[in-house]
């Protein structure tokens, strides 16, 4: 899954993993891009970056790391 389309920005998410926030509840923000170097520069990766909700923490998951709720 690489398109925001597919997983629309601010749909909320069960967290998976990791561990130490599995459970918790978050929302899409996008899809991670990537960032090093001119080839990678603007290309998406298969991360998600999920804004951990009522936590000051974004987290870069993949797609079987969480689980869509709503």
């Amino acid at each position: 899954m690489h398109s925001s389309e597919e997983l629309p920005i601010g749909t909320t998410v069960e967290i998976l993993q990791p561990d130490y926030v599995a459970g918790a509840i978050g929302t899409v923000l996008g899809p991670e891009e990537l960032s090093e170097g001119e080839l990678s520069e603007g290309k998406l990766s298969n991360r998600w970056l999920i804004q951990v909700i009522g936590e000051d923490m974004v987290l870069s998951l993949t797609r079987d790391e969480f689980r869509m709720i709503r």
